[in-house]
Formats: structure tokens, C-alpha cells, sequence
């Protein structure tokens, strides 16, 4: 729209609504609203009683039955449960225990971000990193959530209709994640609280993973939208040496501004593999058995409901794993630009000093910024190829042992 300027908090918005939902606040900043924090408190607790009260009850049911072979579906997907809901906790708590550090990295952003200006707001291209974000949040937040209400009352649905609208008898009231429970909750009231609370879970967990993920895309985005209009700066770099009485001076103060901004890039670069290191880990180790187990049981011949059902859950991961890989590989790209840039620029009037400090900026720009799951793995797209070999060979392990 003509007059309209992106904001930070354009980029922020959705990670901090979904965490303010679980009761965490992520980060402090002058420029959001700030939740009440007896509130968050609130939320926090429930949210956390409820889902530890489901990953017990889920526990239990696999140390009931994992000795018994007609409920081998029910345990691998039980199991699928089990470490989404873990992982969804550890990347949640991993986050709050780097709060201090992500308020630096928000401060960091926000003090680089380009002012409502038109002219640096269309330097910077700012819109279109907005939309871009914006609909890659939309689509995978919408995927998730569609996710959730598809396990969360597809069992209700279809009582409904066999009970209300079909009128077959003795339906049995099923609950969507597992049975077991610490009261009998057949044929009374507590059905519906019971089928409330693991639908609870359900929700907080799969926010849990949405939350975390969609951070690292704001951040990735916007450390991209500044390594682009670094490379852009250079490539258009004006060098005013024989031009200007003081041309050289101007030219190295110039060149000086650029690099400490790519200093302060790569340094932030650096912040948010801190922050969001263990989380990345967690998406990757996790996903991979969760593939695998999805997928060993879409060969068991299940009906054409619950395939559906496991094909969504497989899809919501893997899209998870393309999603990280996607932009850590455009944020690899992005910042390799620069070395281009460099080459681009009309540097041949430049004076010794300057096309010394140019090498220095090129050669600086050939290491390799890209998200990374701590020290184990430097994620790009050929990590997508390695996820996908492991889960299949996990795959194999379990349909061989199974058979």
C-alpha cells in the first residue's frame, strides 16, 4: 500500500502472540505491548500442569501395552506424541533460559532497523521481506494448526455422526490421543473435560514448536534483508577519490561505516545460533524418528481415515525440516552476495588502503553464516537430503525388526 512502512514488530508479532498463548514471554522490548506478567504466570501454569498431566498419561499407556502386538499402532503413534510433545518443552524452556540474550538480539535488530522513511524503507526492500515472512508464517502456522484441530476432534466428529446423525448403536466415545485416564470418564460429564484437556495439550504443544520456529524465521529474515542491502551498498559504492578535494577520506570513512555494519551482522549472526542452537537440534533429531515411525505405520494397511491423519503428521514435519533448511540456505546466500558485491563495485580508483580494506570485506564474507544446531550440524539444503536418507534408513531398521 502507498504509505505504508513495515515495522519490526511486523516481523515479531505472530512468535510473540503464540508464546504469549503458552504464557511465556519471549523478550523485552519498549516497542510492544507488554502482557501483564500475573497473567502469563496464569497461563504458564495451567498450561504446564495440563501437559504434564497428557505426557504421563501417554507414558503410562505405552508402559501398559508395548508388550502387545494388536496395539503396535496405537504405541508407535503414542510414542510420535511422546517426543513431540518433549521436544515442543525443551524448545520452549531452551528459549526462556536465553532470554538475556535474545533481548540483546532484539535491541540489536531494532536499532538497525530502517527508520519509516520511504527512501530507506525501499532501499532496504522492507516490504517485501514483510510479505515474504508473512505468508511463509501464515502457511506454516496455518499447517500446524490444521494439524491439531484434525487430530484434536476428528474422533469427536465421528462419533457425532455415527451417534447423531446415523443413530448407530452403542458408539463408543473414543478420545483423540490416547485412553487412558486417571478416572473412568465413560458414559459421564468428565468424557467432555477429560477430551478437553488433551485437546489442551495438543494445542500447547504443537504452539510450542510453531513458536520457536517461527523466531528463527523473523530473525533469519531480517539478518538477509540487511546482508542484501550491504551487497547492494557495495555494488553501488560511488568512489569519490579524483573527484573531491578530500575524496580518499571520504571514501575510507565510508568503506569503515560498511564494515563495521558487517561486523555487527556477522556478530548477530553468531547471537541467534546461541539463542535458537538447541531448538534447531531438537527439529532435527526428532523429526527424524517421528518420520520414521509415521511412515513404518502408513505400510501396516490402516484404514483410509487414519492414513490421512499420519500423512498430515508426516508432512507437518518434514515441512518443518524444508522450512529451516530453506532459510538457512537463503541466509548462506545472502551473505555470500557480498563477496560478489565487492568484485561488482568500480573499485579502480580507489586508493591502496581502500582496496586493501575491500579484500579484508571480501574475504571476511567467504565464511559461511547460516543457522546452526550448536556445533553438531551447519544447516543449509543438503541437510534436507541427509534428513531424509536417515529417516529412511531408521525406517528400513524399524520395518525389518517389525517384520
Amino acid at each position: 500500500m502507498p504509505g505504508e512502512f513495515a515495522t519490526f514488530n511486523d516481523f515479531m508479532s505472530l512468535p510473540v502472540f503464540f508464546y504469549h498463548t503458552l504464557g511465556v514471554d519471549p523478550y523485552e522490548s519498549p516497542s510492544f505491548n507488554k502482557v501483564p506478567s500475573h497473567w502469563l504466570y496464569i497461563i504458564l501454569l495451567l498450561n504446564q500442569l495440563n501437559m504434564n498431566f497428557n505426557f504421563l498419561m501417554e507414558f503410562i499407556y505405552v508402559v501398559l501395552y508395548f508388550n502387545k502386538p494388536e496395539h503396535i499402532v496405537e504405541i508407535c503413534m503414542t510414542v510420535c506424541y511422546l517426543g513431540f510433545v518433549l521436544v515442543s518443552q525443551l524448545k520452549t524452556a531452551s528459549v526462556w533460559r536465553q532470554k538475556a540474550k535474545l533481548n540483546d538480539l532484539v535491541a540489536e535488530l531494532e536499532s538497525i532497523f530502517p527508520a519509516a522513511v520511504r527512501k530507506e524503507q525501499d532501499d532496504y526492500r522492507v516490504l517485501y521481506y514483510k510479505e515474504r515472512c508473512r505468508f511463509i508464517f501464515r502457511s506454516f502456522s496455518g499447517l500446524f494448526l490444521v494439524l491439531v484441530v484434525t487430530y484434536s476432534f476428528y474422533t469427536y466428529v465421528r462419533y457425532a455422526i455415527q451417534h447423531w446423525l446415523l443413530h448407530v448403536p452403542d458408539v463408543e466415545k473414543g478420545m483423540p490421543f490416547f485412553p487412558t485416564s486417571p478416572w473412568n470418564y465413560h458414559d459421564n460429564w468428565s468424557y467432555y473435560l477429560m477430551y478437553l484437556l488433551q485437546v489442551g495439550g495438543a494445542y500447547t504443544a504443537t504452539t510450542g514448536h510453531i513458536s520457536a520456529d517461527l523466531s528463527i524465521t523473523a530473525v533469519n529474515t531480517q539478518l538477509v534483508m540487511h546482508f542484501d542491502y550491504l551487497s547492494k551498498s557495495l555494488a553501488e559504492f560511488k568512489i569519490q577519490a579524483g573527484s573531491e578535494p578530500d575524496g580518499y577520506a571520504q571514501d575510507l570513512a565510508a568503506l569503515r561505516e560498511l564494515i563495521r555494519y558487517h561486523n555487527k551482522l556477522l556478530r548477530l549472526s553468531d547471537v541467534m545460533n546461541s539463542v535458537f542452537g538447541v531448538p534447531l537440534l531438537l527439529n532435527f533429531l526428532t523429526s527424524s524418528v517421528m518420520v520414521c515411525f509415521v511412515g513404518f505405520q502408513m505400510t501396516l494397511g490402516l484404514s483410509a481415515d487414519h492414513t490421512v491423519k499420519l500423512a498430515l503428521f508426516m508432512i507437518s514435519a518434514i515441512s518443518e525440516i524444508y522450512l529451516i533448511c530453506f532459510f538457512s540456505d537463503w541466509l548462506i546466500e545472502s551473505s555470500q552476495r557480498v563477496t560478489a558485491a565487492v568484485y561488482e563495485m568500480n573499485w579502480v580508483p580507489g586508493d591502496t588502503r581502500f582496496n586493501k580494506m575491500l579484500v579484508f570485506i571480501a574475504k571476511r564474507a567467504q565464511n559461511i553464516v547460516c543457522l546452526k544446531a550448536t556445533v553438531f550440524l551447519d544447516i543449509s539444503m543438503e541437510t534436507m537430503t541427509m534428513f531424509l536418507k536417515m529417516s529412511y534408513r531408521l525406517f528400513c531398521l524399524i520395518r525389518t525388526m517389525y517384520q
